[in-house]
């Protein structure tokens, strides 16, 4: 068995690479990765193989994917602002086109392809949505419309092409070991602790702890789920000001009752986005982000659970123990 992680470098990966590494052995576990990442240390002392080049590139995809049994596609682009249409795009589709067409072509055994909640529809009177809801999501929110192009292009090579596939849609990915202090829940914690954040989001959404979600891709590596299914690879749906208490608890600090509404996220981004075209500087908040928070979209886990065998980790054991990575290696 040979498995070639491609995103291998993130939050995903980092925990990741060394279940696989455990389970089959460093010589049977490779990584694709962008030229300058930075490799964890643990790498050079297993000696896990690297390949270089942009998931985009189909001849370093090609090249990297031959020779493997099974892949999985973890690299992925999160962006919900219109200065990154192109980005979105060819990391999203252009990715996961160059994947799909390098393990038909190299007869991979098996492709785990990460997708995410965005590429599923969802019902905006909070009921759960499951893996048969048609995609809804307004065509301007990029980050959904690209990772279901992304998906699309997947299940058509199954169809088509009689690629072996199974597909994972995970929630917003939270837990210990994100090194990136940029990220939204990241970004929360820091809020939190240091009492500036004055309220929260109106809507909901549904989380993952980044530890179930690796182990559901070791178990799909194994062989467990259908070929050419996808699942919804989900812990919990909370409400923002729900998640926004139980972080407010791990970190021992109070959490403030205001809600603001969408609207109000939504005509901050509009200016912010304005101005980002005179900086030149990414926006702090964008509309269509802005929008997102003022909904609430739910999915159903009962396909994923079933399938896999799995039972989730409790939402606040994954807050609490993603605080506690931040507070130790993020908090400065």
């Amino acid at each position: 068995m040979r498995v070639l992680v491609t995103g291998a470098t993130g939050f995903v990966g980092a925990v990741l690479v060394p279940r696989l590494v455990e389970r089959f052995g460093a010589p049977a576990v490779d990584a694709f990765a962008l030229p300058g990442d930075p490799l964890p240390s643990t790498w050079r002392e297993t000696g896990i193989r690297v390949f270089r080049g942009d998931i985009a590139d189909r001849a370093a995809v090609a090249a990297a994917v031959r020779g493997h049994d099974q892949v999985v596609h973890l690299a992925g682009l999160i962006s919900y602002w219109k200065g990154d249409e192109d980005r979105l795009k060819a990391v999203n589709e252009d990715g996961a086109r160059a994947v799909a067409e390098a393990c038909c072509a190299g007869g991979v055994g098996r492709l785990v392809h990460i997708s995410s909640v965005g590429a599923v529809g969802f019902h905006r009177d909070g009921r759960p949505a499951d893996e048969s809801t048609p995609f809804n999501w307004p065509p301007d929110i990029l980050y959904m419309a690209s990772k279901r192009r992304g998906q699309d292009i997947v299940e058509q090579a199954v169809r088509e092409r009689g690629l072996r596939a199974v597909i994972l849609n995970p929630a917003s990915i939270m837990g210990p070991g994100d090194h990136e202090p940029a990220t939204p829940h990241n970004k929360l914690y820091r809020m939190i602790c240091r009492r500036t954040q004055i309220g929260s989001f109106a809507g909901g959404l549904a989380i993952v702890d980044v530890r179930d979600l690796a182990a559901i891709i070791l178990k799909a590596v194994e062989g467990r789920g259908t070929d050419g299914a996808s699942y919804l690879v989900v812990g919990a749906n909370l409400t923002y000001a729900e998640v926004v208490r139980r972080i407010a608890r791990a970190c021992g600090r109070r959490a403030y009752p205001i809600r603001i509404p969408g609207p109000v996220f939504t005509a901050a981004g509009h200016v912010l986005e304005g101005t980002a075209r005179l900086t030149g500087r990414r926006p702090l908040v964008t509309a269509a982000y802005g929008r997102l928070s003022g909904w609430t979209a739910f999915y159903d886990n009962a396909k994923s659970r079933r399938d896999f065998g799995h039972d989730y980790i409790d939402p606040d054991m994954t807050i609490a123990d993603g605080w506690a990575h931040f507070r130790d290696t993020l908090l400065g």
